[in-house]
């Protein structure tokens, strides 16, 4: 047996270990939750509810903080520069 051999093993050893884990971990949990699969579902439809919601009011209130502060840009332009009431000076 070369060392490839080994290590071929070894990492297939590793991949079936980690697959019969990720199994047995995935009925315990199933057995061991503390919800029907109605109640998790349910709350987990509260939840996306909820961070719609918040995702929503933030937005609101960037739109308001970012048209305020346009809003306040403009007018200290305004304000800097003299309006031009002079006519243009066309040459052709």
């Amino acid at each position: 047996m070369s060392i490839n051999d080994f290590r071929q093993d070894e990492s297939g050893s590793f991949v079936a270990g980690f697959i019969i884990g990720a199994m047995v971990g995935g009925v315990m949990a199933g057995l061991l939750a503390p919800r029907s699969g109605i109640q998790t579902r349910e709350l987990v439809r509260e939840r996306g509810l909820e961070l719609k919601d918040r995702a929503e009011d933030t937005m609101l209130r960037a739109q308001t903080i970012a048209n305020e502060t346009l809003a306040r840009v403009q007018l200290g332009a305004r304000k800097r520069t003299p309006p031009d009431l002079s006519e243009p000076d066309i040459t052709v």
